[in-house]
């Protein structure tokens, strides 16, 4: 990482036409709003009824799940006899992400989408001869980048889930705390037990579990037996009154943690899927500002799924990644520059414009992108900037007005009050693969290295990629997703279901391979 002091050189601004171009191209996108008012509205992601599944978190929240099976108007084949896998999402997402498909109204659009020629495909993708692709595929090339739909083939039952205050139409999850209090750990302790008590009631089976950037932290975070601090009753109505009487109150309680829940957890779980998993980010230190904590502490909601339903729908395809890729390739080449600001860009450079087709570019933002809560992204910057993992710094009635503008305390594990992700990981004790963009924008494949990799309960089935020319977010959608990420996770799958049970931790920690 280049050490420059980009701040102390705005003066580049003026002299380099580069940042002003990359100042037009952002102004042009949100001008686009009003340029594109006559376009039609999207009608949806097509599920199969079927496979709508809810479940109640302990808050009293509804959380809805998806089963996947191609769709169809007739009865959907769901692979109820393979191995459960549960995939949660990143921040800012839905589970749209995973689900990639061509919506009726989308169908000239994605025509274009690009698939390789029979004799360049990945084998997964093709009939039981090799002579074309499978069936579904062949129908809908989309699916060629869907992690639903490559799970589906190679026999696992996969389940999708939608935290809530995320999602759309009949998947919609729902809180009952205030959307704008939800942090990582909402999620990690209240929406994922309960989705993840769903399906191993449904199927009655050992599962994985995973998914791309927080969907990795709220699994990993689920292994380590972490809960929401409850008050004195275990019943289910008196967590339910308890957790609602905090957040009437103005805040969420701490989080804790139960090494024989995590035992009783990673007991059930057959491995870990990681996708770029989330952790510690390298943040400037100029977030470090009462500015930037004030922003971070406040009560504000995203309604990304609200916003991309009814205004990003409105956008004809070409133009919408036109902007897209106008923005993403100028921060590509800024980040790749050498000039005092490109620290900077170093930073956003989390989506790389050439590893993403077009018509996936279109498909994230016209109908994956999610609703979040601002104190997510402080829960990060927390962790950025403090260099650990740990619990929402306002948790606990406490600390919720204490830090809101001067920002999180200094780390004190063990004597702080918080609960520290960090200092536990040890607790996952299941094998576990993850793949890493090369970037390291948001999520660097060091920090995964030390506070995952190196942190977890090794086994002798533990496995760590690091891919070339991948972004942080086009890792789990890009080019690279059916050639490469599939075909290896597709592998080390196979042989982990194979297991009797999980294998004892007495490995060195997984080496990393660079693809």
């Amino acid at each position: 990482m280049r050490k420059a002091g980009w701040f102390k050189s705005a003066r580049l601004w003026s002299k380099s036409s580069f940042y002003k171009n990359l100042l037009i191209v952002m102004i042009i996108t949100a001008m686009g709003v009003v340029m594109a008012a006559g376009a039609s509205h999207a009608s949806g992601v097509p599920l199969n009824s079927s496979g709508i599944y809810s479940t109640t978190a302990d808050d009293g929240s509804e959380i809805f799940l998806y089963r996947y099976a191609p769709y169809t108007t007739g009865i959907p084949a769901f692979r109820t006899s393979g191995t459960p896998v549960v995939v949660f999402t990143g921040i800012c997402m839905n589970m749209n992400q995973y689900l990639s498909v061509t919506p009726s109204e989308m169908k000239d659009a994605y025509s274009g989408v690009y698939v390789p020629d029979v004799s360049g495909a990945p084998d997964w993708a093709l009939n039981a001869d090799g002579t074309d692709f499978e069936a579904y595929i062949k129908a809908d090339k989309m699916r060629y980048y869907s992690l639903a739909h490559y799970l589906w083939l190679q026999g696992f039952d996969p389940w999708f889930v939608n935290y809530r205050d995320t999602g759309r139409g009949e998947v919609k999850s729902t809180g009952t705390n205030p959307s704008s209090m939800n942090t990582l750990d909402t999620w990690a302790t209240l929406d994922a037990p309960a989705a993840i008590a769903k399906i191993k009631s449904v199927t009655g089976k050992r599962m994985f579990i995973g998914g791309h950037s927080t969907g990795g932290l709220v699994a990993y975070n689920y292994l380590q037996g972490a809960y929401m601090e409850y008050g004195l009753l275990n019943a289910s109505w008196a967590k339910k009154a308890y957790y609602q009487l905090c957040y009437k109150l103005g805040y969420q309680p701490h989080v804790k943690a139960s090494a024989a829940l995590a035992q009783a957890r990673n007991a059930d779980v057959k491995g870990f899927i990681g996708l770029d998993p989330a952790g510690v980010p390298a943040l400037p230190n100029l977030l470090d500002t009462p500015l930037f904590w004030t922003l971070v502490g406040s009560k504000l909601f995203l309604p990304l799924d609200y916003i991309s339903d009814n205004l990003i729908s409105l956008f004809p395809q070409k133009p919408l990644v036109g902007m897209l890729e106008g923005v993403f390739g100028l921060l590509n080449k800024a980040a790749a520059g050498d000039s005092a600001l490109s620290d900077f860009f170093d930073y956003l450079n989390f989506w790389v414009v050439e590893d993403m087709d077009p018509c996936l570019e279109d498909w994230t933002v016209r109908y994956s992108i999610g609703g979040a809560a601002i104190r997510g992204f402080g829960h990060y910057m927390d962790m950025g900037l403090h260099n650990t993992l740990r619990e929402h710094y306002t948790n606990g009635k406490e600390n919720y007005l204490k830090y809101l503008i001067k920002g999180a305390p200094t780390p004190n594990p063990g004597n702080d009050g918080y609960y520290y992700f960090s200092e536990n990981m040890s607790r996952m004790t299941v094998p576990l693969i993850v793949f890493s963009s090369s970037t390291g924008s948001l999520v660097s494949p060091e920090a995964t290295e030390d506070f995952i990799i190196t942190k977890k309960s090794p086994t002798a089935y533990d496995e760590w990629y690091v891919l070339s020319g991948t972004g942080h977010f086009d890792l789990a959608m890009g080019k690279r997703m059916p050639t490469t990420i599939f075909p290896q996770l597709g592998d080390w799958m196979k042989t982990v279901d194979a297991l009797p049970g999980n294998p004892p931790n007495t490995a060195a920690p997984a080496t990393r391979i660079d693809l």
